[in-house]
């Protein structure tokens, strides 16, 4: 199952990057303009924007982390040429606390996929991942009432749940201090008393991770290959080929 989810994960990484770059150059060969092929963007992934903004917001605000601007608009950043939908400024912190709300996007990103998933298309997180099973519960989600309103739903969350470099940045340090907590927890013999509890939890946390990027690495599958297609096609019609680096 482990395996599973690092490689649904990454196959979301790697998708999520290519969605960016391509959907926004189906854009650009419609318009031939950058700036409205950005807009055009921002309009098609603002669920995902929303919810990775708002959930930084609530979960500062639960972990008593002053919260002095939120905007869901496009910004452009202080360097380079990259440009934020959305944003967010918090009050420094701890490492703790400041990496328990830059993963917020992500915990509540699955959350709200698997909550779509099992309500509305039907499907249910197995006991363990099983990839043959999963395929024969997807078959049957296409006769869903609002079927293509769902999954772009699921599409724009899915593809704004990542955390971004500055949600990241003390990420290194939680780590040290995590590890540092599981050696004293080993050495001081607490570690047989919560070892089996703590290692339930993560078999079932992992499980629906595991499900969640399934979910959503299939509906990416199928958007690239929409996308994939727009292009093919603008180009034969004379719209132009794009480099992407």
């Amino acid at each position: 199952m482990y395996w599973y989810l690092l490689i649904l994960f990454c196959c979301l990484i790697l998708l999520t990057q290519w969605l960016t770059k391509h959907v926004q150059g189906v854009g650009y060969l419609l318009t031939g303009d950058g700036q409205i092929a950005l807009i055009l963007y921002y309009l098609l992934a603002f669920p995902g924007v929303f919810i990775h903004e708002l959930s930084h917001a609530l979960v500062a605000w639960l972990l008593r982390v002053r919260v002095s601007h939120l905007s869901f608009g496009i910004r452009r950043k202080a360097r380079g040429r990259q440009v934020a939908l959305g944003s967010v400024d918090i009050a420094s912190t701890d490492p703790i606390r400041a990496s328990l709300i830059g993963l917020a996007p992500l915990v509540f990103g699955c959350g709200a996929i698997l909550l779509i998933s099992s309500r509305v298309l039907g499907l249910r997180p197995l006991a363990a991942f099983s990839v043959q099973s999963f395929w024969q519960e997807l078959r049957t989600t296409c006769s869903v009432p609002d079927f293509g309103l769902w999954i772009y739903l699921v599409f724009a969350i899915g593809n704004g749940m990542l955390p971004s470099a500055s949600d990241r940045r003390q990420w290194g340090i939680a780590l040290l201090f995590l590890l540092f907590l599981g050696a004293l927890t080993y050495f001081s013999g607490l570690f047989d008393t919560i070892s089996a509890p703590l290692g339930r939890w993560v078999r079932e946390g992992a499980n629906h991770l595991t499900y969640a990027f399934a979910v959503t690495v299939v509906v990416d599958l199928l958007f690239a290959t929409i996308v994939f297609l727009m292009e093919r096609g603008l180009a034969l019609l004379g719209f132009g080929h794009l480099e992407y680096r």
